[in-house]
């Protein structure tokens, strides 16, 4: 067994599929798929500047050698026939902290004035929408959107 970090995180993602696998054998849901984890997104500022710059004409965008990030959790979205749901890994956020918006077909996530993930939702009924937070797992549920007849 070798310490080089790709060995550590494939065993990291090994044991957390195990651990995983068990919690859902222990809430009886074998069937329902799951995600875990979440996806760091790097911004290179010097290339966002350098664009900003070209755009608005300016020349004096203050120029640096830095890289900002963000972590953003996985969502995954799960559809029937008469139902949308959306899962979201919060650990760790408090559930009176978290704030949804649909705007445009667009599910957001905010919890504790940061946005943390948005998700393009399919047809949905926005008025139906239900929430649930239990283990760190934000759900949200929603009707299918209903076809508009045209006469």
């Amino acid at each position: 067994m070798t310490d080089s970090p790709a060995d550590i995180f494939q065993q990291l993602n090994e044991l957390m599929k195990r651990l995983m696998e068990q919690g859902m054998k222990e809430q009886g849901d074998t069937n329902r798929p799951f995600a875990y984890g979440f996806k760091i997104v790097i911004t290179d500022m010097d290339a966002a500047k350098a664009e900003l710059a070209s755009e608005s004409g300016a020349h004096d965008v203050e120029a640096q050698s830095t890289s900002e990030g963000s972590i953003e959790p996985i969502a995954e979205v799960y559809l029937t026939d008469d139902e949308v749901t959306v899962a979201i890994d919060l650990p760790g956020v408090e559930k009176d902290k978290i704030n949804l918006s649909t705007i445009a077909g667009t599910l957001t996530v905010i919890a504790e004035g940061n946005q943390l993930t948005s998700v393009d939702l399919p047809a949905v009924d926005a008025e139906s929408m239900q929430s649930s937070y239990k283990n760190g797992v934000l759900e949200v549920k929603f009707k299918r959107g209903k076809a508009i007849q045209i006469d």
